[in-house]
């Protein structure tokens, strides 16, 4: 706009010249024919002024283009660089967010996780209480029906009634006294003297339920299963709602893999104890050895719910996830079991599993490693025939790996 402004200044100017010019010529004497170079001399002057003129103005137009522009785009990518420096802080911000919500949520968590297996640890303690108590409460009944049948008649003498209240006294002390020694014979692992032990005790005192279920999980470490269960059932006539009875009856069951009736058993435990996690855990797994994996799920994680640092129901649970197909979750409740212990090897070991099935080579060979540094033996022999790990065996890292911790195995076995 500058630019037809000044051309019309600067033609006014001229042609002011021009018009002065002409009117002095006019007002002049005639000149002689001779005279008209001087005036061509004059316009090709003027000529070259107004190029000049022109050159200049287009000069300047130029510059004033070119600031106005760079004026023009700085104010332009102002508002757009301070919009993307808005945008950076903001999503810095935002990270830092998500990092102090993710410590929030893991104190959280963890808080939370000491309260329930605190609860839960009290819970079974008074549920362990309460069992001992209607024991002794059931005991005492039948030591006072014990010597109600046994006073005297009428016209009997008084010192023969002492003397059998004394005997009964007595036999239930020993009983009670052989029923402890057993007790710690398992403890020690010395298995046939304590099943000598409880049945000294039984002889004693036939009805003592909690002696006949420890008989039964004494038979059960040495897998003599059918006197184990006889064990179990006759702990369940003297106490219906005995409920370790009928867990551990599962667990017998479960090794002689009569799955549906170890289940029903389980359904017996947490039906009269709800809060039963041990018999949640069991639960699933024999859903599990049913390849009703769903359902075994269900039963983790309610084991799970009542203690949430059951270590062996986080191991299964993955197990189970890993059969149906679901790596991630697997590995989720894997890493939650070394969570609790760093050094449960089974976890580790299922992890490398999950990860090789995935592909994720570095991985699986790094959990497999930790699982061979816990336990090299029995995790070697393992790996050596699992099909899980099939695409790790032509990697020489697992090679190595497996060679070495063998050889070093066997070393340690001539030695």
């Amino acid at each position: 706009m500058a630019r037809p402004k000044i051309l019309s200044q600067w033609c006014s100017f001229v042609l002011s010249t021009m018009l002065l010019s002409g009117g002095t010529a006019l007002g002049a004497d005639p000149q002689p024919l001779n005279q008209g170079a001087p005036d061509l001399q004059q316009m090709q002057l003027q000529k070259e002024i107004r190029d000049r003129v022109e050159e200049e103005v287009d000069l300047a137009f130029r510059r004033s283009t070119t600031f106005l522009n760079v004026f023009i785009i700085v104010l332009t990518l102002f508002p757009t660089t301070a919009a993307i420096a808005v945008w950076i802080f903001l999503g810095k911000l935002a990270r830092q967010t998500v990092i102090s919500q993710q410590e929030i949520d893991s104190i959280r968590y963890d808080t939370i996780s000491q309260l329930k297996r605190i609860i839960g640890e009290s819970q079974m303690i008074l549920e362990a209480l309460r069992e001992e108590s209607k024991i002794a409460e059931q005991q005492t009944q039948l030591l006072h029906s014990e010597m109600e049948q046994s006073s005297p008649h009428p016209g009997e003498n008084h010192s023969q009634n002492n003397s059998t209240d004394g005997r009964i006294n007595h036999n239930a002390i020993l009983a009670a006294d052989y029923s402890k020694q057993g007790d710690n014979f398992f403890f020690e692992g010395r298995y046939e003297e304590a099943i000598n032990a409880y049945n000294e005790s039984i002889r004693l005192e036939p009805n003592g339920a909690d002696v006949w279920n420890n008989r039964g999980v004494v038979l059960t470490r040495l897998q003599r299963y059918d006197p184990a269960i006889a064990s179990y059932d006759r702990a369940l006539q003297i106490l219906p709602n005995y409920g370790d009875a009928w867990n551990n009856r599962g667990v017998t069951l479960l090794e002689l893999q009569r799955y549906e009736d170890a289940i029903d058993s389980y359904d017996h435990a947490i039906q009269v104890k709800p809060d039963y996690a041990d018999a949640w855990n069991n639960r699933g797994v024999a859903f599990a050895r049913l390849q009703n994996f769903e359902e075994a799920i269900l039963s983790y994680n309610e084991a799970l719910r009542i203690k949430n640092d059951y270590l062996d129901a986080w191991n299964n649970r993955g197990h189970a996830l890993a059969k149906l197909k679901k790596l991630d979750a697997a590995i989720d409740c894997y890493n939650q079991a070394v969570k609790i212990r760093p050094d449960f090897h089974r976890a580790w070991y299922n992890k490398a599993r999950c990860y090789a099935l995935q592909g994720k080579i570095e991985f699986a060979i790094e959990s497999l490693e930790h699982a061979i540094n816990l336990n090299p033996t029995q995790c070697v022999e393992l790996a050596k025939n699992d099909p899980d790990f099939d695409r790790l065996r032509q990697h020489d890292v697992f090679k190595k790996l497996i060679g070495e911790t063998h050889n070093l195995s066997s070393q340690r076995k001539s030695a």
